[in-house]
C-alpha cells in the first residue's frame, strides 16, 4: 500500500518581467547540461570532451542550473545562445567577413557585447554577441552569439590557461561575419584584436540594444571617442575591466 503523501512546505516567489541575463543560456552551458544530467557523464569526463578543466566545467554546469531554476520559477523560456565556433581560431576570420548587396540595397552586420540580450556589457567580459543584420536601414534579423569572454583578476574565468593576446583574438573571431561592432567599455587589448581582424569599432554612450540598433540603422547613432579604460599591460591595474 503506498504510503500517503505528507504536505511539503514551499516557498512562494514573484514571477519578474522583461527579460534577464539569468535566461540566457550560453551554448557551453547547454552542452554541460547534456553530458551532465542527460547522458550522466562524471565532470571529469564531460570536461575531457569539451575540451575545459573539470573546475571550468564545474563552474559552467552551476550557473547552467541556476539559469534553468530562475526560468523556472519565474515561468520564462530561456534564450539559448549559439555556439562560439572554435575552427575560426587561427583560420584568420577576418579573411570572411562577407557584405552582401543587391541592386541598390545593401545588407550589413553589426555585433554587440551583451549578457541579457537587452543592454551593452563591457566587451571584454560580455559573454555573448548580439549580432543584428540591418538590410536598406532596417533591422531584419538577429542572433544571439557565443563570444569568449574573461574576467581580469578572476581565476575562475573561461580562459583555461590561454594567452591574453589569444582571449583577445578568440573575442575578435567570435564576431565572423560582422563589418562593425558597437561598443561602450572596453580594454585596450580587445579593441586592437578586433582592429587586427578588420573590424569597425564604434563607441557608444547608449545602453539599450534597441535603441542602439534604431539609432544605427537610421545613421543618428551618437558616437564617442573610444577611451580604452585599460591597457591590459603586465604587471598593471586592469581598472574597470
Amino acid at each position: 500500500m503506498p504510503r500517503r503523501q505528507v504536505p511539503r512546505r514551499c516557498g512562494t516567489y514573484i514571477q519578474g518581467n522583461g527579460a534577464s541575463a539569468a535566461c540566457v543560456l550560453g551554448a557551453d552551458e547547454l552542452e554541460a547540461l547534456r553530458l551532465s544530467d542527460l547522458l550522466e557523464m562524471s565532470q571529469t569526463e564531460a570536461a575531457r570532451h569539451m575540451g575545459i578543466s573539470q573546475s571550468t566545467f564545474q563552474r559552467i554546469l552551476t550557473a547552467a542550473h541556476r539559469k534553468v531554476e530562475v526560468c523556472l520559477l519565474e515561468g520564462r523560456s530561456p534564450t539559448i545562445a549559439l555556439a562560439w565556433n572554435a575552427s575560426w581560431n587561427e583560420a584568420g576570420a577576418s579573411r570572411h567577413h562577407k557584405k552582401s548587396t543587391g541592386g541598390i540595397g545593401m545588407t550589413t552586420h553589426i555585433a554587440l557585447p551583451t549578457d541579457d540580450g537587452m543592454t551593452i556589457a563591457h566587451l571584454g567580459r560580455a559573454r555573448y554577441y548580439k549580432v543584428v543584420e540591418i538590410t536598406d536601414g532596417k533591422a531584419t534579423a538577429s542572433e544571439l552569439r557565443d563570444k569568449y569572454a574573461h574576467v581580469c583578476n578572476d581565476h575562475a574565468d573561461a580562459a583555461d590557461g590561454l594567452r591574453r593576446d589569444d582571449i583577445h583574438r578568440r573575442m575578435a573571431d567570435a564576431a565572423h561575419g560582422c563589418d562593425t561592432v558597437i561598443v561602450g567599455n572596453a580594454g585596450q587589448g580587445a579593441l586592437d584584436a578586433l582592429k587586427s581582424a578588420g573590424l569597425q569599432i564604434i563607441h557608444t554612450d547608449l545602453v539599450n540594444l534597441d535603441e542602439i540598433v534604431a539609432a544605427y540603422a537610421a545613421g543618428t547613432l551618437p558616437q564617442t571617442e573610444v577611451t580604452p579604460c585599460c591597457g591590459h599591460h603586465e604587471g598593471e591595474g586592469h581598472g574597470c575591466c
